[in-house]
């Protein structure tokens, strides 16, 4: 992959990447090869993307620290270079709720700029996360430069909301084994590292228990139970507030139900 992070004293003046090049692990990290990784982006047209990147200012935000808050007024839309935001909620007692982990390549943030009101939910970095920033000014200049952008955001939203409703009807209809399953698969094909042994996928993301039984709609105490049963039977090992998968046949077998 070409570099966009030249060595050291050769940085120079050229904002906003240089800023970008000090800030990521990766002194190789492409902006435009990583946000293709998600299917949405990478039907844009090649002249869209260019300008989404080139309106974008990179950001760094460290493990928990919050991008906004839920009811913040919206002033930007990110995409993601590393790492992760959790989209979730927090009561008046402090009982949180994960909705969703967005993985690099998403983007979000869109609903508040098309709508004109507050953010739906918090925003939280999950790992140390790049993101791309782009403001509401330049968000519009690009609706009004590139139609097919606002286009490309209602197929966007259209995804998401059939996801949705995949979501609601298995929370209905299937067991919790088989949802569990479905989610750890789905964790390891965006997250997935190789693990320890040949086979085996380590879950690169941060995720408690609680976590998890907040993404599924259950305790903390049946995700446990289920993971230790699993864990007992070897298809997967639980290490550090990590989960490496090492029987993904085993897995599969109970995600298809």
């Amino acid at each position: 992959m070409a570099t966009i992070c030249p060595p050291g004293d050769n940085l120079g003046t050229t904002l906003p990447w240089a800023l970008y090049c000090a800030m990521t692990d990766d002194p190789t990290l492409d902006p435009l090869p990583i946000l293709r990784r998600h299917p949405w982006f990478a039907q844009l047209p090649e002249a869209l993307q260019q300008a989404v990147v080139a309106r974008s200012r990179p950001m760094r935000l460290a493990h928990g620290q919050l991008l906004f808050r839920r009811r913040d007024p919206a002033d930007a839309w990110y995409g993601i270079l590393q790492g992760a935001i959790r989209i979730g909620a927090a009561s008046a007692e402090g009982r949180e709720l994960t909705l969703t982990y967005l993985e690099p390549g998403a983007w979000f943030g869109e609903i508040s700029l098309f709508d004109g009101e507050p953010r739906t939910h918090d925003g939280q970095a999950q790992g140390d996360t790049v993101l791309l920033r782009v403001a509401r000014a330049e968000f519009e200049a690009l609706l009004a430069e590139h139609p097919a952008l606002a286009r490309a955001l209602l197929q966007l939203q259209s995804q998401r909301l059939r996801m949705m409703f995949g979501l609601i009807e298995a929370a209905s209809l299937l067991p919790l084994p088989q949802r569990l399953a479905q989610q750890l698969l789905s964790l390891a094909d965006t997250y997935g590292e190789p693990g320890p042994q040949p086979g085996t996928v380590r879950i690169a993301l941060r995720l408690p228990q609680d976590a998890l039984g907040q993404l599924l709609g259950t305790s903390r105490q049946r995700i446990n139970q289920a993971l230790k049963a699993w864990e007992r039977d070897g298809w997967l090992q639980q290490r550090y507030g990590e989960i490496v998968l090492l029987r993904l046949d085993a897995l599969r077998a109970e995600a298809g139900g």
